[in-house]
């Protein structure tokens, strides 16, 4: 099975037009300052047994982080492209864990939003795994 981030990046990899680039784990050096694009990074969150019965786990939780950062002057209506990506989530059965508000950077003019998407993948044993 897909580490959570590659699950993510399933999702939203070229789905999105207003999105340019996505990225796993961490921001290449060269993209750190460029305002002139608009950013995904998705991260993992939460890898973790849970649903115990019988003294073993039947299910594992996974979670993301979605951080987007707009482009400096994006000419988009983010609220719209927010819920659109979230719904993309949700009909692959991700709860959204939290919305945070957008915020400004200070340094560069970018807003960012992020987002904490969690799944339960439901874990099917046969009887000579226990």
């Amino acid at each position: 099975m897909d580490l959570p981030s590659v699950q993510a990046l399933d999702l939203i990899d070229g789905q999105f037009d207003w999105i340019d680039e996505v990225y796993l784990e961490s921001l290449p050096e060269e993209e750190t300052d460029l305002t002139d694009k608009t950013i995904c990074l998705i991260t993992e969150w939460l890898n973790e047994p849970t649903g115990y019965a019988n003294r073993t786990f039947k299910q594992w939780s996974i979670g993301v982080e979605v951080q987007i950062f707009y482009k400096k002057d994006a000419s988009i209506s983010s609220i719209d492209n927010e819920i659109a990506l979230a719904d993309q989530f949700k009909q692959d059965d991700w709860t959204i864990e939290q919305s945070k508000n957008h915020i400004k950077d200070p340094d560069t003019g970018q807003v960012t939003k992020v987002f904490y998407f969690a799944k339960n993948l439901t874990i099917e044993r046969n009887e000579v795994d226990g």
